[in-house]
């Protein structure tokens, strides 16, 4: 029975230093004292709204999301990105990306989800290969100086996109 609980309290110690690595990797990357990279350029050509760059929109935070209209988590995640950038005009500035997409499928998608920020079209690789991007969706924390403070991968929902705020608020 001794070996028992021995095993059972490993397993237990192991969960909760798993749970404790899974809680403190997000908290790093955007720690005070960290070296944070220069967001490289945004694309200039807009699908929607007006084109805009990191230096117009220095001085506040900046969320830079990359999608697809024939990616499912995209879809999932629009309309959380909507209602966020219809809350916090105040406190940040959505730009969408679309990224390596027919102009047909982009404006359906823009339509769709009544997308109402600037929306910038990618047309090649390079932008995400800048960027680093992995996956789609992936939205980039830009703080007020114009740096990446925060990677969001996946769909993101408004309280994500909120609590993310505070990396970028520095």
């Amino acid at each position: 029975m001794l070996g028992g609980v021995s095993r059972r309290r490993w397993a237990l110690t192991a969960l909760l230093a798993v749970a404790l690595v899974a809680v403190a990797i997000p908290a790093l990357s955007s720690a005070p004292g960290r070296v944070l990279r220069r967001a490289p350029a945004l694309p200039s050509d807009a699908l929607s709204g007006r084109a805009v760059s990191l230096a117009s929109l220095r001085g506040k935070p900046v969320y830079v999301n990359f999608w697809a209209s024939w990616c499912n988590p995209c879809n999932r995640e629009a309309r959380a990105l909507e209602r966020f950038a219809r809350l916090a005009p105040q406190h940040a500035v959505v730009v969408g990306i679309d990224l390596n997409d027919t102009l047909g499928s982009a404006r359906t998608f823009v339509r769709r989800y009544g997308l109402t920020y600037s929306i910038l079209r990618a047309g090649g690789d390079a932008i995400s290969s800048a960027f680093g991007l992995e996956t789609l969706p992936t939205t980039f924390v830009i703080d007020r100086r114009g740096r990446i403070a925060a990677t969001l991968n996946g769909p993101q929902t408004v309280a994500t996109l909120t609590g993310a705020l505070a990396a970028a608020a520095s």
